[in-house]
């Protein structure tokens, strides 16, 4: 027999005329796989495109690199900031001084993240460009200070907005509290004034509050002290070579992180979350093959007076079962790579005309449509999937299939 005739033969079934029923379960199953299929890659694209904007709205406020102790919450600036700036490839650094505080008005609390920044701040990160009220102004006093607040925070407070009244600024000194008053002696406050509001994500407009970085160092008492030094980086240089020089630079007492080591725990929860969303979409794939499971059964019931001519001719039963094995592969290639282009031309079709739109498009969302953003892994990872589940698939039935060497005088 022709090496190739197995293959031959199940194109021949796959695409010839069949009875009704199993043309119809046989359209049926494509159908299945291809909708599983272009949803799974949608909804991949989907999360792509969530992530990669929740990202981006990150990056318009961290640096590029962050050097932080390796050991300890603070450190003392001394001459680090000239040893940085001296690195080839750095453009800018900026000093900061960030930990926890309080922030009272009237009747209202919030725990903040207040974060001093010295005036090179601003060629670091991109918080200026998200100031919706007011001015980026930091500016303090021995008793008072200037400071940018995030809209959340100042929502939180419901501060009227046609008045800029002063905040009060709680920090604990954790070195007076075995003093004799405790508590009381530790607690120190400071009146603050919000000289603009920013909005950029809801982490930082709900939580943080920046100030000018002298400021911050006399409310937690750390005279010198910053806790990290943000780094940007020469659009010209390479990010990956420039972050190993400054960790060989500055030694094992300090670590150097780009902007998904800072947010480390949200990228991992986003690769977990992406993962589990491949496991149930292929557990839907699998059951959408369960419509090819008895396209097949019904196509061997249909062809076994064939199969009992060909085995009369020579030809042996595994042949005969690679027969409908190619068959339902051909289903599962037809369904899966229909499936690849629907999602592909829909998932570029959402990112040109965005037809599934935030709030019916009212304009009360950051974006107006979905973001996706479509990546080749995905699809590679889609048809890895499509065709492994076919292949089991096609091989369930094979089971079933009557034993015709008998009928042949012998395999």
């Amino acid at each position: 027999m022709r090496p190739n005739l197995s293959f031959f033969l199940a194109r021949r079934y796959f695409r010839a005329k069949k009875a009704p029923l199993v043309t119809l379960i046989g359209r049926v199953a494509v159908l299945s796989i291809g909708v599983s299929t272009a949803a799974m890659m949608l909804i991949l694209s989907v999360m792509n495109g969530m992530n990669r904007f929740v990202s981006e709205r990150f990056w318009m406020v961290e640096s590029d690199l962050r050097v932080e102790a390796a050991k300890g919450k603070f450190f003392e600036e001394g001459s680090l900031l000239e040893e940085i700036t001296g690195v080839e490839g750095v453009e800018a650094a900026s000093a900061v001084l960030k930990d926890q505080a309080m922030l009272s008005y009237g009747q209202q609390n919030c725990m903040i993240y207040l974060q001093g920044v010295d005036s090179g701040f601003s060629k670091v990160s991109r918080i200026g460009e998200h100031v919706f009220s007011g001015r980026y102004l930091l500016e303090s006093q021995p008793s008072a200070a200037l400071v940018l607040m995030g809209g959340g925070v100042f929502a939180q407070m419901q501060i009227p907005p046609s008045q800029a009244q002063a905040c009060k600024l709680y920090a604990v000194d954790a070195s007076r509290l075995d003093g004799p008053f405790g508590m009381q002696q530790a607690i120190s406050s400071y009146p603050v004034y919000p000289s603009g509001l920013f909005s950029c994500i809801p982490e930082y407009d709900n939580q943080y509050v920046f100030s000018d970085l002298e400021f911050a160092r006399r409310v937690f008492k750390t005279p010198g002290a910053v806790s990290a030094v943000e780094v940007k980086v020469s659009p010209e240089a390479s990010q990956a070579r420039v972050k190993a020089a400054l960790q060989e630079a500055l030694g094992e007492g300090f670590t150097v992180k780009d902007r998904v080591e800072q947010q480390q725990s949200m990228f991992k929860s986003m690769r977990v979350e992406k993962l589990l969303v491949t496991a149930v979409f292929a557990f839907v794939m699998l059951i959408a093959t369960f419509t090819m499971v008895a396209n097949q059964m019904l196509l061997m019931h249909e062809k076994r007076l064939d199969m009992a001519v060909l085995s009369s001719m020579g030809m042996r039963n595994a042949s005969m079962r690679q027969v409908f094995f190619f068959n339902g592969m051909l289903v599962t290639v037809a369904g899966t790579i229909g499936g690849l282009a629907a999602g592909t031309l829909l998932t570029f079709g959402q990112q040109r005309f965005g037809w599934v739109e935030l709030g019916g498009g009212s304009g009360n969302y950051i974006t107006d449509a979905y973001p996706v953003h479509w990546q080749l892994g995905d699809l590679f990872v889609v048809l890895l999937i499509g065709l492994a589940i076919g292949a089991f698939a096609s091989a369930v039935p094979l089971r079933r299939l009557p034993d015709f060497r008998g009928r042949a005088g012998g395999d």
